[in-house]
């Protein structure tokens, strides 16, 4: 019966520690693709004052 206790813990705790290793990730990967698209966003809009600016000379 303890045994059986024991096991029935550490599967319970294993599982908790993976959902949360699983939602770091998610959040992890999550943060990267806004990075690349702030990234993207200021290329263009660097890309679009470039254009300005050379059209006002």
């Amino acid at each position: 019966m303890l045994l059986l206790t024991f096991l029935a813990i550490a599967i319970i705790y294993y599982l908790i520690q993976n959902d949360k290793i699983r939602k770091a990730e998610k959040r992890e990967i999550f943060k990267e693709k806004q990075e690349e698209k702030r990234q993207q966003l200021l290329e263009k809009a660097r890309e679009e004052d470039a254009k300005k600016a050379k059209e006002s000379k």
